[in-house]
């Protein structure tokens, strides 16, 4: 099978996401359903793809296709991105066997909610010609590592993993984002502490060196308003600043730019183009 420059970025994007639905491709790089079940068959049949089919409940038809990176494919995204083919097999390995366990169910819904929330922000940057987007990073690049001052601890080593970042310009200015998509699977006080990370990371100085600019928002969607207000009260006790909240119904193209999104320290909707 002769690869197109297309089917790669295909690999490279099921590879950045994790996993990805047939209808979640088709709208990132086809014209058509039609076009991309055609493709997708392809590269399923001559290695370089997984394709899962999950249960469906009885009268509910038959459940659409999970795609997944396989041997042949890692080879392609090994080279392309200049990754150790070792570590892309890694990764595989790892979801083959979280697709059997009982929190595979719970890992699909966050992953597919991360690609969706990178689907929308780009499908509404295209409605909106007035603003540029820059690249995307996703979670499994944008890990990192760092060591901080603690007060109580003295200096302790912090870890950093948001569900991805990205930046688009407006009207002359730089806007750089990380995403936390929340299913309200863990506390409140657990989140907390993921704000606490946050913090320490912008002050470690080590945002700038890798970014290049001094500041960031970090953009929350979540699964509901009551989950909203618990997560912004609760960040409210830490800082003023940075965190945007919003829910995932709100993220969509038509609705992303518009005015959803709820800041830390003040009871208005805000856009997200706003200053």
């Amino acid at each position: 099978m002769a690869l197109t420059h297309r089917d790669k970025e295909i690999l490279t994007r099921i590879w950045q996401d994790r996993m990805l639905y047939t209808s979640q491709i088709e709208r990132i790089f086809f014209p058509s359903p039609q076009a991309a079940n055609v493709r997708l068959r392809r590269l399923w049949e001559n290695g370089y793809v997984e394709r899962y089919f999950l249960p469906t409940l009885i009268f509910h038809g038959s459940s659409e296709a999970l795609y997944m990176l396989d041997r042949k494919g890692a080879d392609i995204v090994s080279v392309g991105m200049g990754i150790e083919r070792q570590k892309v097999l890694q990764g595989m390995r790892y979801l083959k066997w979280k697709t059997g366990t009982s929190s595979f169910l719970l890992t699909l819904d966050h992953t597919l909610a991360t690609a969706e929330f990178r689907i929308a922000f780009q499908e509404a940057v295209m409605d909106h010609p007035e603003i540029r987007c820059g690249g995307w990073i996703p979670e499994r690049l944008c890990q990192e590592e760092y060591r901080h001052w603690n007060k109580a601890e003295g200096k302790v080593k912090g870890k950093f993993r948001p569900d991805g970042f990205s930046q688009y310009e407006y009207q002359n200015r730089l806007f750089s984002f990380f995403v936390e998509v929340d299913l309200a699977t863990m506390s409140n006080k657990a989140f907390a502490s993921k704000v606490g990370r946050y913090l320490a990371y912008s002050k470690s100085g080590r945002y700038q060196n890798r970014f290049g600019t001094p500041f960031f928002r970090v953009l929350v969607a979540t699964v509901g308003t009551e989950r909203l207000k618990n997560l912004k009260r609760t960040t409210e006790e830490l800082t003023d600043s940075i965190f945007w909240f919003t829910t995932l119904d709100n993220i969509c193209r038509e609705k992303f730019f518009g005015k959803v999104w709820h800041r830390v320290g003040k009871d208005d909707l805000h856009s997200l183009l706003d200053r």
